[in-house]
């Protein structure tokens, strides 16, 4: 359906969102609401196998666990088959449902908000299956509702619940062809759930912040997603992990040089998890990550040593990596990369050369530097040079 694939490209290509998080029912019969006991309650304890999508949307509307696992029975997908579309009476019907969800979240517990977020996901995701019902944008509203409500409860786990969801929404988008009313209103829907996800990276506890990463890490949009990257230095390793998990093959944004570095990470499993990462994601042989890991490593000693190194190299481009180190934070360590690009010919070395003659902050570095720029005159095409590390802008020359 060229219609449909087209709207999806335009509304995921703003801020997209799909459906659908699994919250297991576990022990929801027990003690999972906070209503108290009343005469609706006790009707609503009836909940079954026989009872009308409008008993389920009264009884959620009371806060009664037996309803949200009879909707997670009812809509969890058979493992061999495929759930089907709505009917014109079945839509109307989990609309209601839904809106009572809404009314009835905070009179649950914590285990049966978390439930019923899952219930709310499996109802917005029976929206979206091919061919989706007419009425499939009157379910957003209430959804945002419970997702944000769960984004800013006191309970950590009830928010990665809301934030699991969320990421599974990103793309989300339903099975037909959309009017540009519809488009839109679905733009703003998504939009609206995105500062909420952001104002969750405001809390300290690991669950909340690993999710809100995953969360983020799945959003399609590199701009969008990347406030997340700013926690790789945090005191949590969960969190630092799940940056390094969700932003493995996004290399624009978790660069080849950022990994390189998390190799001296004070937690084995991440070292461990950037090692595997640049292997296997960006392809680096066993060799270039040594010498990134060297390049990036904390102790000048250390980086010091890579210069011999990068002698007289044919798999990785040494003007670039002595470029890199010329900019280190150590005087020593950059009248060494001075030392050995004096050989090359680049204009790129030419420029970084000039560049350190005029500005940096040592008088040794500016004299060294200086005397090889006056022994050198530009040409007119950089030599051609294999990149650093295959693929990857991430030793490119950066400003001081």
């Amino acid at each position: 359906m060229p219609d449909r694939r087209g709207a999806g490209r335009r509304v995921a290509g703003i801020l997209g969102c799909v459906a659908i998080v699994a919250v297991a029912v576990v022990g929801i019969r027990y003690g999972l609401s906070g209503a108290r006991p009343d005469a609706g309650h006790s009707a609503a304890s009836a909940i079954g196998e026989s009872s009308t999508l409008a008993d389920l949307a009264a009884a959620v509307k009371i806060s009664d666990p037996k309803a949200v696992a009879e909707i997670h029975r009812r809509l969890t997908p058979p493992k061999d088959g495929l759930r089907k579309p709505y009917s014109d009476e079945e839509a109307v019907g989990w609309l209601g449902v839904l809106s009572g969800l809404r009314t009835g979240f905070l009179g649950y517990k914590a285990a049966g908000r978390i439930a019923s977020v899952g219930a709310a996901a499996l109802i917005l995701d029976g929206f979206a299956i091919e061919p989706a019902h007419t009425r499939w944008a009157e379910s957003l509203p209430p959804m945002h509702d419970l997702l944000t409500a769960s984004l800013g409860d006191s309970d950590p786990n009830l928010r990665a619940a809301g934030l699991d969801a969320i990421a599974r929404l990103w793309v989300w988008l339903p099975s037909r062809p959309l009017t540009e009313a519809e488009e839109t209103a679905l733009v703003k829907w998504k939009e609206g759930l995105y500062q909420p996800v952001i104002r969750c990276l405001g809390y300290n506890d690991a669950r909340t912040l690993v999710a809100a990463v995953a969360c983020l890490g799945a959003l399609p949009i590199d701009s969008a997603a990347a406030p997340a990257l700013a926690y790789l230095e945090k005191d949590i390793p969960e969190v630092r992990k799940q940056i390094l998990v969700s932003f493995a093959k996004r290399n624009l944004l978790l660069t080849d040089d950022v990994l390189l570095s998390r190799l001296h990470d004070p937690d084995a499993l991440i070292r461990a998890a950037a090692h595997a990462i640049l292997k296997g994601d960006r392809k680096l042989s066993n060799e270039q990550i040594t010498l990134g890991s060297l390049i990036f490593s904390p102790d000048p000693q250390q980086r010091m040593a890579v210069i011999p190194m990068l002698k007289d190299r044919s798999d990785v481009d040494p003007a670039i990596w002595l470029i890199q180190l010329s900019r280190d934070p150590e005087e020593v360590v950059r009248l060494s990369a001075i030392e050995a690009m004096s050989p090359l010919k680049s204009n790129s070395v030419k420029r970084r050369l000039t560049e350190m003659a005029r500005t940096d902050a040592s008088e040794a570095v500016r004299k060294a530097a200086g005397k090889l720029v006056a022994q050198t005159r530009p040409t007119t095409e950089d030599t051609a040079s294999l990149p650093p590390l295959p693929g990857s802008p991430a030793l490119n020359p950066r400003a001081n």
